[in-house]
């Protein structure tokens, strides 16, 4: 990845669009679990980076899109801190003498908050052994919304860089496996990916939570 800098004073053009573009995407992401109230989920997480400083957690409502589908819909919240972003070994070799933020890396360290939309498909094991068949498979894919301006300022230079904005929109995967103690409560455990996370590369994170289903409960 190459970094480049913007100077302090240059005037973004996209702003307005991405303003409203978020709040369309809000508008239409809250309004979401109002249209299938059978058996609602709410999931909540906690998430490791890959990298060794990362960490955050998630919340979200899920629900199928009809009754018995494999189908589902989630809205989440999630928040990872201390995401780093290399760029010492990227800035112009006359810089370096100049700045230093970390001797040994030369990372950056930045907090993002998004709002996560994705579809799946969940696919529950079968076979005759008892735990096998309390074990559900998901495949998930969907986007993030960036709630959060991450940018950094150089003083002697004047210029600054973001390595995020709000509105910035990034796709992200996941696989998971729910282990199903009852009708309404599963433990989870996945990888959450996203190959293109603003100016911050690929992040990835293990999660482990709890699924809890309100509600009617079919088809179990």
């Amino acid at each position: 990845m190459t970094v480049t800098t913007t100077k302090k004073n240059k005037t973004n053009k996209n702003n307005s669009l991405k303003n409203n573009l978020r709040n369309i995407t809000l508008a239409g992401l809250l309004t979401l679990p109002c249209t299938n109230a059978l058996a609602i989920e709410t999931i909540f997480n906690l998430h490791k980076g890959s990298e060794s400083k990362t960490a955050g957690f998630s919340v979200a409502v899920a629900d199928n899109f009809s009754k018995g589908s494999n189908f589902y819909w989630s809205v989440g919240y999630s928040s990872l801190r201390d995401i780093s972003v290399d760029w010492y070994y990227n800035v112009q070799v006359e810089w370096l003498q100049d700045i230093v933020i970390d001797e040994d890396k030369g990372d950056l360290y930045f907090n993002n908050n998004t709002i996560d939309a994705t579809l799946s498909y969940r696919q529950k094991l079968r076979g005759y052994n008892n735990f096998l068949k309390k074990v559900t498979i998901e495949y998930q894919a969907g986007a993030s919304l960036g709630l959060t301006d991450n940018k950094f300022f150089w003083t002697d230079l004047n210029e600054e860089k973001y390595f995020s904005e709000k509105g910035d929109i990034t796709p992200l995967l996941a696989i998971s496996t729910h282990y199903n103690f009852d009708k309404k409560t599963a433990l989870v455990l996945g990888l959450k990916y996203q190959p293109s996370f603003s100016e911050f590369g690929d992040i990835s994170s293990i999660f482990l939570g709890i699924n809890y289903k309100f509600g009617k409960v079919i088809n179990y």
